[in-house]
């Protein structure tokens, strides 16, 4: 997933200004919408496509409308709790009325690319997703979606292969929750990666530990699909692709700690963490200790 920026700032104005974070790619792509004022008005409605639209309240509101079409799905005297989600095929013209401040994370999810996650795990193909009732609770999207929102404020310094692990979950989630998809494990997919795609896979992770593979890269580098080669590398590893890399990253720090009079926040940026912060919290829940601690332990 490669990201993007589209903010409008609302600097020496009163008046409120509607903020937007994006982060665009093929499978899925994701926007973070912010409003303070009030009586924000009619969203316009999304154009005609063959996929899905979703977005998920990060701030409880105490009213709102919504419409697929002509047809209006929700209660305006039922308040919108914290985590609600609004789910449906953009074929349905979803679009909304909203009364007060609000913070919403949206998906765009294309059905061609839902297809190929269940192709990829060998699970029976679906005509379409469930969609739930407007303001349905959905916490595991909440959190999600929340876990994005770090990358969704610093696109240009996010890791594609975190922004993968976080959209393949979310994908999970709904193929299994709405469309009762059983993502097992097909028989061929049993097995872990040949010797020689382990080894080109460590190769290319260790010589970018910035984060700037993305999962269908590694794939496409193994002549794998990204289910398959999703499965075969955990199977192989034990880690995701993402907690391989944070792995990575966290035996070159030592190595430059222990070899090296480089400080941590130096060591930090030339393992590829963003900063010393995100640094010092991997290693204190890798190792149990911070960062420092090791270092004249060690030494």
């Amino acid at each position: 997933m490669l990201p993007t920026r589209d903010c409008e700032s609302d600097e020496g104005s009163a008046i409120p200004v509607l903020h937007r974070r994006a982060l665009n790619g093929p499978s899925m792509s994701v926007s973070r919408v912010l409003y303070d004022g009030r009586a924000f008005g009619f969203a316009p409605i999304l154009p005609r496509d063959d996929a899905y639209f979703m977005s998920v309240k990060l701030r409880p509101m105490s009213s709102g409308r919504m419409w697929l079409g002509n047809r209006a799905v929700t209660n305006p005297q039922v308040p919108v709790r914290l985590h609600a989600i609004c789910f449906a095929h953009l074929s349905d013209e979803p679009h909304c009325e909203l009364f007060e401040p609000f913070d919403i994370v949206r998906f765009n999810l294309p059905r061609f690319a839902l297809k190929q996650v269940i192709d990829d795990s060998g699970a029976r193909q679906i005509e379409e997703l469930r969609c739930p009732t407007p303001g349905t609770v959905d916490p595991i999207i909440g959190h999600l979606a929340a876990c994005l929102l770090p990358a969704l404020e610093q696109p240009d310094g996010a890791c594609p292969l975190f922004i993968d692990a976080i959209t393949r979950s979310i994908t999970t989630h709904l193929l299994r929750t709405y469309g009762s998809v059983k993502l097992g494990d097909a028989p061929s997919r049993r097995g872990g990666l040949a010797s020689w795609q382990e080894k080109r896979v460590r190769e290319l992770i260790d010589t970018h530990l910035d984060g700037s593979l993305t999962v269908p890269m590694l794939a496409n580098e193994c002549g794998m699909s990204v289910g398959h080669f999703s499965h075969a590398f955990k199977q192989q590893t034990g880690q995701s692709p993402y907690q391989f890399l944070i792995a990575q990253r966290l035996l070159r720090a030592k190595a430059l700690m222990l070899t090296t009079q480089l400080s941590l926040a130096e060591i930090a940026l030339a393992c590829g963490f963003a900063a010393q912060a995100h640094f010092n919290r991997r290693f204190l829940t890798s190792n149990g200790m911070s960062p420092g601690a090791w270092r004249r332990a060690a030494r």
